[in-house]
């Protein structure tokens, strides 16, 4: 299954951010992958209860980066597969976006020294960010900007603390807009998701509400390969279905009553793994329950021997 974990509980005090590494650990080693918005992270800077001050977003997007990467997906058989989400507008985007681009930056200085830089290669274990997918979640009034920077190439765009407002800011859209280009160019992150297209096509935008209020109705992450985008605390199981295999080469016809009977077949499968399935935290294992998501994908389309 894929799962989508919700980062807000650290922010209210229901769960903490040391709660969400167990969470994602148990998922790891059983083979599933995991997305989060990690946007109610406090920014750096930011105060906090105690009288201090927060060490910012970035520092438990670290630890989180290597607790993957310990864990790996069910083992050592493949890395684990996460996805990380910020909101455009979060204080820290800018230091985000550029993550990945300066580690890569390490890698090209260490393969100069002579070290492995492939990509299980001790240089590459020896720099963070490797262990996930990172997406910018832009939203309207941003890409608006963005698409006006011909008329006025000195936008600004404010970024804006999660509890404590002494840290917002004004930043150049034109600014922001080049980093997370350039960065995508070095080093393939981050990833785009349009926040007000995806929540315009939601099917469920009254499906969750209570403590965590109109913003957990909403969508707002996916799981690692971003086919899957629903509410947060939500599973996925998911099927593949190999095409080819009802495909004839010599009549060249597809059986389709006999992948229409799989279907069938594979969503029993898919209903009675949610019914039986074990889960992570209750708020994932109430809404598996309640939504029961399931998906089928389809294998070896492109097979077909010419």
């Amino acid at each position: 299954a894929c799962f989508i974990l919700c980062s807000m509980y650290a922010l209210l005090g229901k769960r903490s951010i040391t709660d969400h590494y167990v969470s994602e650990t148990n998922l790891f080693k059983g083979g599933s992958g995991v997305g989060t918005n990690f946007s109610t992270l406090r920014a750096k800077d930011e105060r906090i209860s105690n009288g201090g001050f927060s060490s910012g977003m970035l520092s438990f997007l670290q630890g989180l980066d290597r607790n993957a990467g310990a864990i790996k997906s069910g083992g050592t058989t493949r890395r684990a597969a996460k996805m990380v989400i910020v909101d455009v507008d979060h204080p820290d985007v800018e230091e985000f976006v550029l993550w990945k681009a300066k580690e890569e930056e390490k890698v090209r200085a260490l393969g100069k020294m002579g070290y492995d830089t492939s990509i299980d290669g001790e240089a590459y274990r020896t720099v963070g960010g490797q262990n996930s997918n990172n997406s910018v979640r832009l939203n309207k009034e941003f890409m608006e900007k963005v698409l006006n920077l011909k008329n006025d190439p000195d936008a600004v765009f404010t970024l804006k603390g999660r509890k404590d407002h002494s840290v917002d800011r004004e930043i150049s859209v034109n600014g922001l807009w080049n980093k997370i280009n350039k960065a995508a160019w070095e080093c393939a992150d981050p990833g785009l998701q349009f926040d007000d297209t995806f929540n315009a096509w939601h099917t469920c935008p009254a499906g969750s509400d209570g403590e965590l209020g109109a913003k957990h109705n909403r969508i707002n992450s996916t799981n690692p390969c971003s086919e899957y985008a629903f509410l947060d605390d939500t599973a996925c199981n998911l099927a593949s279905v190999n095409v080819y295999r009802f495909y004839d080469d010599i009549t060249g016809k597809y059986d389709v009553d006999s992948y229409i009977h799989l279907i069938f077949f594979i969503q029993m499968v898919l209903e009675a793994s949610i019914y039986w399935g074990h889960f992570p935290t209750e708020e994932v294992a109430l809404k598996s329950h309640l939504f029961r998501t399931r998906g089928i994908g389809i294998a070896n389309l492109s097979s077909v021997i010419l």
